[in-house]
């Protein structure tokens, strides 16, 4: 009887040992899936986020324009002698835009035009429920390793056009480049209803833009869409490339540019001084995903949007949905 006690207690102590190890170890798998979780990321997650700060980033936008309380600034002027401002809008709009994506994805970095001022007296909405902009989607995800995400905003794009309430320039951008690479783009317009532009290449495209496919027909005028601020120079240019044969489009903001080149209404998008990559990172992806080609105009081809990268491109940019090259030779030989 004792013997068998003791045996009995024996057993009792095995199985509750192993079942402690058996514990420990499903801990150990919970604990490493979480510090992988923490190393990757979401880019279904980090689209529908970046759509959702872009419209906020557009709602800040409107509120101080409404209010009609600009409280205009200058950063200085552009290399062209322009006054480059800034607003209230556009530091509310970063501070919405900004705190809500490093807020919901704290690992990545995230490189704005606009620092953060006074963003204690803006209200930053939470993320949580972003997934709801994806619904009509069907999306694969794909993880990422959190170090190779660079997530490029621009929180109010042809800030000059806004304060002369030329509000048809004016938009919100995000980009999320990956080793370097825009591979998601949105582009906002806060002032046109229904009318959040979004790509991720190879994935998917928002409604709005399954229409802007890739030109086929062939091109017999050349129309180049430009930056108001410096057309009478791309026009020269544009003229020795390519003759009177040429129409030339003014207009302002890189975002709008952009989409006025993926809905076919110029053929190619020129900027011939320095720009920043805040301004055409999400443009780039756009155009990539819709099979259109966004280059530097002079130098390395390949525009390169990481972390450590130059945030400024000088030079020249040409974005365009077909006869990449023959553009590229064109100006070339300006």
């Amino acid at each position: 009887m004792y013997l068998g006690a003791n045996l009995r207690i024996r057993k009792l102590g095995l199985c509750a040992i192993a079942g402690i190890l058996i514990l420990v170890y499903f801990y150990s798998l919970r604990t490493a899936s979480i510090n992988l979780g923490e190393e990757t990321i979401s880019m279904k997650a980090l689209l529908a986020g970046a759509i959702r700060a872009a419209e906020m980033g557009g709602l800040e936008i409107i509120s101080v324009h409404n209010d009609m309380r600009l409280n205009i600034e200058s950063k200085g002027r552009t290399k062209e002698g322009v006054n480059d401002p800034v607003t209230a809008a556009d530091y509310k709009s970063h501070c919405a835009m900004y705190h809500a994506l490093t807020a919901a994805f704290p690992k990545i970095t995230v490189i704005s035009e606009e620092e953060s001022k006074e963003c204690d007296k803006v209200n930053i909405s939470d993320l949580k429920d972003s997934m709801k902009y994806l619904e009509d989607y069907n999306i694969e995800d794909t993880l990422v390793n959190v170090d190779d995400v660079t997530v490029w905003i621009d929180p109010l794009d042809a800030t000059k056009e806004f304060t002369e309430n030329l509000l048809q320039y004016v938009t919100t951008m995000v980009c999320i480049a990956v080793k370097k690479e825009p591979i998601i783009g949105v582009i906002h317009k806060p002032f046109e209803s229904k009318s959040t532009y979004w790509a991720w290449v190879g994935h998917g495209l928002s409604s709005n833009l399954k229409n802007y496919i890739s030109q086929t027909e062939e091109v017999k005028i050349p129309v180049l869409i430009v930056s108001r601020s410096h057309a009478g120079l791309v026009q020269n240019a544009s003229k020795l490339a390519f003759g009177e044969n040429v129409q030339i489009i003014s207009a302002a903001g890189a975002g709008y540019k952009a989409l006025e080149i993926a809905a076919g209404n110029a053929t190619a998008y020129v900027h011939m001084t320095a720009i920043k990559k805040w301004d055409i990172c999400a443009c780039a992806a756009i155009i990539s995903a819709l099979g259109g080609t966004m280059t530097s105009l002079s130098g390395p081809g390949r525009i390169s949007f990481g972390t450590s990268d130059p945030i400024v491109l000088n030079s020249g940019l040409l974005a365009t949905m077909r006869d990449h090259n023959w553009y590229l030779d064109k100006f070339s030989n300006v």
